[in-house]
């Protein structure tokens, strides 16, 4: 199993604070996103890495290389990352998909526990929180007699929960979205969310919920999601004292 983390975005809702670096290298409990999520996939076993870069490719390869020389790194750089969504940085790296994939969104902050737990998870997954609040901006996952068919941010209603960006796919599966992918990419269509794909062949791509409750699991977006991370991280390291 190979982990692909897309880090090639711009993190503009979190300016000034990446203004001069990459949101997966925001610092929170003194390391930074990116390096957490390292820790947890070396913990899990998980060594060979892809990650999409943009503007801030070579910060994130010095971060790396200074801190990590040991992994099996391949960095797949997106050059239209001012005018493209991940959609197109995810599709980019099919060539480097020769195992099962744990997809992770570079400014995902969580437990390394969920990573275990999804790692022994039969199926593709995807993680879904039926606890907390619908968030507006963010995704959803509309279940369906316990299978994912829908995620997006538009959707609303008593089947739409929470849906945080880890994924676990089959190397197989992955590349066949990767590849619906491409042929949305070969009309243009650059914008989109990969998800939007998924929802129009989730009859053939099946995805099933990884539920979680009270797991530190959230996408830092805003200052004001950065403040709540580090609490909640302070609070974690509190109680494990």
């Amino acid at each position: 199993m190979k982990a692909l983390i897309l880090a090639s975005g711009k993190g503009e809702r979190l300016y000034p604070v990446t203004k001069e670096i990459p949101k997966p290298l925001v610092e929170i409990g003194n390391r930074a996103i990116l390096g957490s999520q390292l820790d947890n996939l070396i913990g899990c076993g998980i060594t060979d890495v892809i990650i999409t870069t943009g503007s801030f490719e070579a910060k994130i390869k010095e971060y790396i290389e200074e801190r990590y020389p040991n992994l099996n790194l391949s960095y797949v750089h997106n050059s239209r990352y001012n005018s493209t969504n991940y959609i197109y940085s995810m599709w980019l790296t099919k060539e480097f998909i020769d195992d099962d994939v744990i997809l992770l969104h570079g400014d995902l902050l969580f437990e390394k526990k969920l990573l275990e737990r999804m790692i022994d998870e039969k199926g593709n997954r995807v993680l879904v929180n039926k606890k907390i609040e619908v968030p507006e901006k963010d995704f959803k996952a509309v279940i369906v007699n316990d299978r994912v068919i829908k995620i997006g941010i538009e959707f609303i209603g008593k089947n739409a929960f929470a849906c945080l960006p880890m994924y676990k796919f089959s190397k197989s599966d992955f590349l066949f979205w990767l590849n619906e992918c491409g042929e949305y990419i070969g009309k243009g269509e650059v914008n989109i969310y990969a998800e939007n794909v998924f929802n129009n062949i989730s009859d053939e791509l099946l995805i099933y919920p990884l539920y979680f409750n009270d797991e530190l699991c959230m996408e830092i977006d805003t200052k004001d999601e950065l403040g709540i991370a580090r609490n909640k991280l302070m609070a974690i390291k509190i109680d494990e004292k």
